[in-house]
């Protein structure tokens, strides 16, 4: 039986920190993660039954906190700084914000110390906790330091990773296993870019290195892919399609191959590489003669767009909404000025949009929709922007200056943010 908590139950609870935490059990298992959410099993005890389940998910944020739970932040604790204050306000008024919901796995049964001990799979939203975390200092993320490497002409050169085109359904895994022309297209395709000097990551590599490491979940070919591409490492990805076309005349082939930005998922560039017929059906050589002739233009195309996002912005889809459950409204007046909070909200885009550029589709008591904003292209600490950056920047100031809840997803190039 799944039961979701809702704030008003978990606020009713009295929390004591230093008592509390001695009593977590902290068996807590990672199950699986996608780029929002992310699961485990975990173990509560407590001398009453119905407080079994809320004990096992205290267990398991106390456990990320300050345990670690292997195959999850590569089984390290979250809080490097800790801050005790912000601690007890999380467990007495901020933890719903981050469970999306519990549901009983092993009933609470007594166990050898007359406890009730039971066992429940928890999930949670990781991102907007890590952003939490972070905002306000005690988690510091990963930053895999990267060499800015520029050509004569100025231009930034990208890290390129490239993986077959998949349809739903299929993952990369099983067509770089399984289909013998994708995987020499893949093969090719990355072969050309470092021929133009390129810094490539190697799908197949990627792919055993998180396998050996269990960042996959068991059954989920999209959210495994997924974060593949997010953790590889790379400013790019491409996708390859091949065609092979043969007849009594020869073979030829062709190559759809598709540039993307690793973070937010723009497309870059897009080419069609056709190779003339040969007398010969030797997909290595077709594919060969398909990248020589067009991967140069096809990087061109990259390059220039890539330094464009780097130096003039992107454009992102940008969606507030009120959670169903809430009590508020757009129109209702918030922060120190006492504004209507749509009026607040359509200040502060065009105050941190690039040069005051965004167009708003629409505005009422219960949504704003903005068709793109252009985000600027760099953060205040002169990193690269992007969507994520984005919209933990509309969360920190929701959150922390104008007193309003709220939560935030991101999905290819839009951003979602809810009002709780």
């Amino acid at each position: 039986m799944k039961k979701f908590f809702t704030l008003a139950a978990l606020m009713g609870l009295i929390f004591t920190w230093g008592a509390s935490a001695q009593n977590y059990p902290q068996v807590v298992v990672y199950q699986a993660s996608d780029a929002v959410t992310a699961t485990f099993t975990s173990v509560g005890a407590d001398a009453k039954s119905k407080n079994v389940e809320d004990n096992a998910v205290r267990s398991l944020f106390y456990t990320l906190f300050y345990v670690g739970v292997d195959g999850f932040n590569d089984g390290k604790p979250l809080i490097v700084n800790d801050n005790p204050k912000y601690v007890e306000t999380f467990f007495a008024s901020r933890m719903p914000f981050y469970l999306n919901n519990a549901s009983e796995i092993a009933k609470p049964v007594k166990n050898s110390n007359k406890l009730y001990q039971g066992t429940y799979k928890v999930v949670i939203g990781y991102a907007s906790l890590l952003k939490d975390l972070e905002r306000n200092g005690l988690y510091v993320a990963k930053t895999d330091p990267v060499d800015v490497v520029e050509e004569e002409d100025g231009m930034v050169l990208p890290t390129i990773m490239v993986i077959p085109y998949k349809k739903d359904g299929e993952s990369y895994a099983s067509l770089l296993a399984n289909d013998f022309d994708k995987r020499i297209a893949v093969s090719k395709v990355q072969d050309g870019f470092e021929t133009q000097n390129i810094e490539t990551v190697d799908v197949q590599a990627r792919l055993d290195a998180v396998r050996r490491n269990a960042q996959f979940g068991a059954n989920d070919a999209n959210s495994n892919d997924k974060q593949l591409i997010m953790n590889s490492g790379a400013d790019v990805y491409v996708t390859v399609d091949i065609h092979k076309d043969v007849n009594a005349q020869g073979a030829r082939v062709s190559l759809i191959m598709k540039a993307y930005m690793t973070n937010g998922g723009a497309v870059l560039a897009s080419k069609d590489a056709i190779t003339a017929r040969f007398a010969t059906t030797a997909t290595d050589a077709l594919c060969s003669y398909a990248v020589a002739d067009n991967i140069p233009a096809f990087l061109v195309d990259i390059k220039k767009n890539f330094n464009d996002m780097l130096t003039k912005g992107k454009k992102v889809a940008l969606q507030f909404a009120i959670d169903g459950a809430s009590a508020m409204s757009m129109n209702d007046r918030v922060g120190d000025k006492n504004y209507p909070l749509s009026n607040l909200i359509t200040q502060w885009v065009r105050k941190n949009s690039q040069k005051g550029k965004f167009h708003l589709r629409g505005n009422t008591a219960e949504a704003i929709i903005y068709d793109y904003v252009m985000i600027p292209p760099k953060a205040a600490d002169g990193l690269m922007m992007d969507a994520f950056q984005y919209s933990m920047q509309i969360e920190a100031w929701l959150n922390d200056e104008v007193g309003v809840p709220c939560s935030s997803r991101i999905d290819g190039d839009t951003i979602y943010i809810t009002i709780l």
